[in-house]
């Protein structure tokens, strides 16, 4: 898959959710291995406006899609339902399917 299709399919799975797009963002961080509120704000914003990224943050919690592990650190995971809505809105990727089946010789 081309870079071309994978940001056209991605735009395309994000105009189909009902995530807001700051939301989405944050999801994706989150399953890219940025867990505190610190590195995302960074990461997203150059360290500007970290309000927003609380207020979206909490939105996500209370939707049971992170969880806040740890509050003096700031340290957020996602949860199943997180993960399994960052694997359907990444639903396009081709998917390898692994035989767990031993052939001995």
């Amino acid at each position: 898959m081309k870079a071309i299709d994978f940001a056209c399919n991605l735009l395309k799975t994000l105009g189909e959710s009902e995530l807001s797009e700051a939301n989405a963002r944050l999801l994706f961080c989150l399953a890219a291995g940025l867990h505190y509120k610190e590195d995302m704000n960074t990461f997203l914003n150059n360290g500007c406006n970290n309000g927003n990224i609380g207020n979206s943050l909490r939105r996500l919690e209370q939707q049971k899609l992170i969880h806040l592990q740890n509050r003096e650190t700031d340290y957020y995971v996602l949860t199943d339902e997180g993960k399994q809505l960052v694997a359907h809105l990444l639903r396009f990727l081709p998917h390898r399917h692994h035989s767990c089946e031993r052939k001995d010789t």
